[in-house]
């Protein structure tokens, strides 16, 4: 229990960290060009953290969950760097893909970015979740 738990936090940080990272230097400004009428005015922290933390809660534990326990299974990086890039795949696809049919003019571009950044960072955080794992473990 206690690998899985250093595993998930180390996971956590990781993600929460470098998604910031990547929403406020690169997405933002591209969010305010093409999407600043839909965005609100100011958003407080602790509705940020309050709201944001739900998701990062239960998506790191899906990370975790479907990424990181196939790799284990499999004794494999790869398999736990590409399980926890589709799932990336397939909760930013539903997000990035829903709001491209609703919403008149929103920029595939947004929707392709989306995507890739969804596969790329739960195949990232997931391979980190197995190093991290097995470093603990010791094998």
């Amino acid at each position: 229990m206690f690998q899985i738990m250093i595993s998930y936090f180390t996971m956590l940080v990781a993600y929460v960290s470098i998604d910031f990272l990547w929403i406020t230097l690169f997405m933002q400004p591209y969010f305010n060009a093409n999407l600043g009428h839909l965005l609100r005015e100011s958003i407080s922290t602790s509705f940020l953290l309050f709201y944001g933390s739900i998701f990062f809660l239960f998506y790191v534990a899906g990370l975790y969950w479907f990424g990181v326990r196939a790799g284990l299974a499999e004794n494999s990086s790869m398999v736990a760097c590409f399980s926890g890039g589709f799932l990336g795949f397939i909760a930013y696809g539903t997000y990035g893909l829903t709001n491209f049919i609703f919403f008149k003019d929103y920029p595939i571009l947004i929707t392709v970015l989306d995507i890739s950044w969804g596969v790329i960072l739960g195949g990232l955080v997931s391979f980190l979740g197995y190093l991290t794992f097995r470093v603990i473990v010791g094998s």
